[in-house]
């Protein structure tokens, strides 16, 4: 290989007359070297180890197989070809082997591609079990580690196609592999010896597929045309698929995770494209305080070579540090910290796959610290420029990680080692989650999701007392001297991001047991290690069925979420909530709960045992005041604009059984809602109400059609349509008016919140946009100040952890800081350099279920409050139409954050979290909570879920209006 270039002009000069030194070697593809030049626009971004490709007589190369390079412009390969390519390599080379990871919601391949020299692909599961047992400290001894370190190979696991409209990772990744595969360089062979390189070309198949139809599609418009977004990516969601790590709800969060059990690669790479030109990933902190010192260190060395090698090839804008924090743990990547691995991305400027000039401002090319080498003013780029920078910039990496292998191999058994250490010596020796908890089904559900993740569970072989904590026989036990306590010790945590801090890039509180809803306690006494435990090997199910005897079955309202799975499964017997608290037959109920006067006992004593749900059985109906769960007809809404929330509220939908009908806005337009539906349900969208209700601008004169065609085959799984332009628009607002006004639920939450209050279709409810505050991603606490309502059934006590993140802010009536002065306090993030900002922390309010907060904590009442209680006196009622508060922020700041940041909380001050606005003689109920964060808020799954099952009856527990008295009657 010739010498890194010392001049990029001189450089570029010599590619076209000088012999690369691998010509003495091997023979050089000469057609598919000439388009490398022809399609590199700059002459500065490319380097020796690109700008010719190797030739081979056996193994195709891209062009070969595809009938063009990688980083031709125009031009997008799909999944389906990508895979075929990769089992081309896989048949025509020994050091290549290619498999399937898994299927993707749509059924199609998720696949990696091995790449190493030959014996090492012949041995594979000898170099597979290496790495299981360097991850697992109590299987190897100090001398067998350091002989697996000195004998072994390192995995190094490429990824990419994460996020769809990113082009350029999936294209170079195939050039890399063949690369791998055939050039006879020392440079490369030194990879191949002692590397095996891992790469999955595209995570998110199914919406690779439906990007190149959508290009492809765009690619024939008119000029002026209105251009076809990318309208869904995987069935679910759309860019979140790379926050996903910690619920893992997604197929292709499953893979990731299955496959690093099973390879345990100690380096994880993702590929994207969101950056000027190259961001290798460091991040500015603060970092997740549960990973690992030493991973941190390896992410700084591996960027700052990479960022010192192309320097010095004269490749400028490679940099580092100043992209996101390294905070949250839900990205994909994260996979690998969780198994102390390390995991890293790149952010490259775009693939394209179309041509254009890249102009940047002061803030992208001013030199910094930690871009020495910015990024230029103005360049011409293109998609082969992105594949020579990225695939330079990775083999450089693994150049370096093939001359080091013993120590990342190392650094990975040390990781391991010190994180069981942490279980011998504290302070948190253990975790117990007690079984028999209220929540129980919820409970199991826990114990198998992060048994998925890795985590060893145990159960108590008889009751013990373990410091402060009393351990019942059967109570779950997570040991802490395991490989993996790193994941309890992260989720687990109250997070604590001070505002001073760079701006997050994504949440700052994500605590386990509070978005779930479930009770779990540190140990600090070093002595339950020695306790009597039994491990847990198979998925756990929470006790159910019925007990007692009698025709009559209550089913207790504990808000586990597979009691709506449970009324859905049974929707053709008939079932009434209970109002109030009661008791019967020596136990006592909470209000909502299930009760059944006829019914099969066999099949709902068979369906609770199932789903891990408690009845009892009673010889009569208990006196309590009841209403019918009248099983609704659910529509369920999604914007053209974005898709990206609304498929978390359906996954939940999907989840626990809840039937609905699936339409577009568009669809509002039609005339009687109502006679369709009971329950309208319209997620987040994002933007302001007045551009949700527009959708996307009519602009041009074609329409915009989105369905599945000869031209687009991926498109229209989930839904169509022959013009996706115009959203709702005031006729189908006005559709949607009539629909709650005749009786129906309208579901709001998030950005749709805003839509009725800023077009004076409900009243009492205004949107509140304080610019001063900073609340992030955040666990708060809400005040369940209306434990009559219905959409409050099930829930204890008077608090529950929410998530919220920024807004919308609801002001039914509530007191606080007045609006006017909302941008007075300043914001959070901190502006300028702060290099010591998690020394000054924030108070957290400490969680108690059990214990209500001090009197400054809950809500006040205004003076309007005030008024509207001296008017009842006198027995006059100004309730009508007053919107019906169930949940709302504390009175006192102090009271609100349980896990994040919080800046200016008094913003938030006795502000509504979740309202029930009557509307005619239906309900418009607004979460400006997320109740259906991703997969992560399964503790606030319920308070939408009661608000679908008591649909019609929403006004129950709701405190009559006083009447005039005849004396003051006109």
């Amino acid at each position: 290989m010739r010498a890194p270039r010392w001049s990029a002009c001189l450089a570029f000069a010599l590619v076209a007359v000088a012999v690369p030194v691998t010509a003495q070697q091997q023979r050089i593809d000469e057609e598919y070297t000439k388009k490398i030049k022809e399609y590199t626009r700059d002459s500065r971004i490319t380097t020796e180890l690109v700008d010719y490709l190797p030739y081979s007589a056996t193994v195709p190369s891209p062009l070969k197989f595809h009938g063009r390079i990688i980083g031709t412009p125009g031009e997008l390969t799909y999944a389906k070809d990508i895979q075929r390519y990769f089992e081309a390599l896989d048949k025509t080379s020994d050091r290549v082997k290619t498999w399937v990871i898994g299927k993707s919601e749509e059924g199609r391949d998720m696949i990696v591609l091995a790449v190493a020299d030959e014996a090492t692909i012949k041995n594979l599961d000898k170099y597979k079990a290496d790495l299981a047992s360097l991850a697992d400290p109590r299987k190897t001894t100090e001398a067998q580690a350091k002989a697996i370190v000195s004998n072994g190979k390192m995995l190094y696991w490429l990824t990419s196609g994460m996020h769809s409209p990113e082009n350029g990772g999936p294209e170079a990744l195939q050039e890399l592999a063949y690369r791998l595969a055939v050039d006879e360089s020392e440079y490369i062979r030194s990879i191949r010896n002692n590397v095996i390189t891992l790469i999955t070309p595209v995570i998110e198949v199914d919406g690779r597929e439906k990007q190149v139809d959508t290009y492809y599609y765009n690619k024939k418009l008119p000029t002026g045309a209105t251009r076809l977004p990318l309208m869904y990516w995987g069935k679910y969601v759309a860019h979140d698929n790379n926050r996903d790590n910690i619920g893992q709800f997604l197929a292709l969060s499953k893979h990731v995770n299955k496959f690093f059990l099973e390879w345990h690669p100690p380096i994880m790479h993702d590929l994207h494209e969101a950056s000027n030109y190259l961001y290798a990933s460091t991040g500015t902190g603060p970092y997740n305080e549960a990973i690992d010192a030493i991973t941190v260190d390896e992410w700084w060395i591996l960027a700052k070579n990479e960022v010192m090698e192309m320097t010095k090839r004269g490749v400028p804008g490679v940099w580092t540090y100043g992209f996101y924090d390294g905070w949250v743990p839900n990205y994909m990547f994260f996979a690998a910290h969780a198994h102390n691995a390390t995991g890293r991305f790149y952010e490259v400027q775009s693939y394209g796959p179309d041509t254009s000039t890249v102009r940047l401002g002061a803030t992208q090319t001013s030199r910094e610290w930690f871009r020495p080498n910015p990024p230029l003013a103005s360049i011409a780029w293109g998609p082969r420029n992105n594949t020579n920078i990225q695939v330079s910039a990775l083999l450089i990496t693994l150049n370096h990680v093939a001359k080091n292998k013993d120590t990342y191999l190392d650094n990975f058994w040390v990781k391991a080692k010190r994180q069981m250490e942490k279980g011998k010596t504290g302070p948190t020796f253990a975790w117990v989650i007690p079984a028999a908890q209220y929540r129980k089904a919820e409970v199991a559900s826990v114990v198998n999701d992060l048994k998925v993740q890795g985590v060893e569970f145990h159960t108590a072989n008889a009751a013990f007392k373990a410091g402060t904590v009393d351990v019942k026989a059967g109570d779950y036990i997570i040991r802490g001297d395991q490989p993996y306590r790193i994941i309890p010790d992260m989720y687990f945590s109250l997070q604590n991001f001070a505002p001073n801090n760079p701006r997050p890039y994504d949440d700052t509180g994500w605590t386990y047991q509070l978005m779930r809803n479930f009770a779990v306690s540190p140990v600090t006494d070093k002595s339950i290690l020695t306790a009597a435990m039994t491990p847990v090997v198979n998925d756990v199910k929470a006790a159910g069925g019925i007990e007692g005897t009698g025709n009559v079955i209550v089913v207790e309202h504990t808000t586990d979420n597979n009691l709506v799975k449970f009324r859905f499964r049974h929707a053709n017997v008939a079932m009434q909530a209970a109002e109030d608290d009661f008791e019967a037959s020596g136990k006592k109920f909470r209000a909502g709960a299930f009760i059944i006067s006829a019914g099969d006992r066999g099949a709902l004593d068979a369906s609770l045992k199932d789903l891990g749900l408690s009845a009892w059985a009673m010889n009569a109906v208990p006196t309590v005041k009841t209403h019918d769960l009248d099983v609704p007809r659910i529509g369920y809404v999604h914007s053209w604009q974005r898709t990206q929330d609304e498929g978390w509220v359906r996954a939940a939908l999907d989840t626990y059984g809840v039937p609905y009908t699936y339409m577009s806005d568009i669809k509002l337009r039609d005339a009687n809602l109502r006679s369709k539906f009971d329950v309208i349900i319209y997620p987040h969208v994002g933007g302001s109400a007045i551009s949700q209700v527009n959708g996307i601008a009519k602009t041009g004169t074609l329409a915009l059609p989105y369905k599945k065609s000869t031209d687009t085959p991926n498109l229209g799984t989930l839904d169509q349509a022959d013009d996706i332009r115009g959203g709702m628009g005031i006729e189908g607002l006005t559709e949607l008016a009539k629909f709650v006004q005749s009786g129906g639920t309208l579901l709001v939450e998030g950005s749709t919140t805003t839509i009725f209050p800023a077009y004076g279709l409900t009243t009492g409810v205004t949107i509140e946009e304080p610019a001063a505050l900073f609340a992030r991603g955040s666990v708060m606490r809400g005040l369940i100040t209306d434990r009559k309502s219905p959409i409050a059934y099930g829930y204890q006590g008077t608090q529950l952890p929410v998530y919220f993140n920024q807004g919308p802010v609801l002001n039914a009536g509530g007191a606080g800081v007045p609006a006017e002065f909302a941008a007075f306090a300043g914001a959070g993030g901190g502006p300028s350099q702060n290099i010591t900002p998690m020394a000054t922390r924030l108070t957290l309010s400490p969680y108690d279920s059990s214990v209500t907060p001090r009197a400054t904590g809950t809500p006040g009442p205004s003076q309007a409050d005030q008024f509207r209680d001296m008017a009842r006196q006198f027995g006059l009622n100004i309730d009508a139409g007053r919107p019906r508060v169930i949940m709302s922020f504390p009175q006192n700041p102090n009271d609100m954050l349980l896990s994040g940041t919080l800046q200016n909380g008094q913003l938030l001050s006795g502000r509504a979290q979740v309202v029930d606005a009557t509307v005619g003689q239906g309900h418009v109920v607004m979460f400006g909570i997320r109740p259906f964060w991703r997969w992560q808020t399964h503790g606030t799954y319920f308070l939408g879920f009661n608000t679908i099952l008591n649909w019609n009856d929403l006004g129950a527990g709701r405190e009559a209006p006083a009447t005039r008295p005849a004396s003051l009657q006109p």
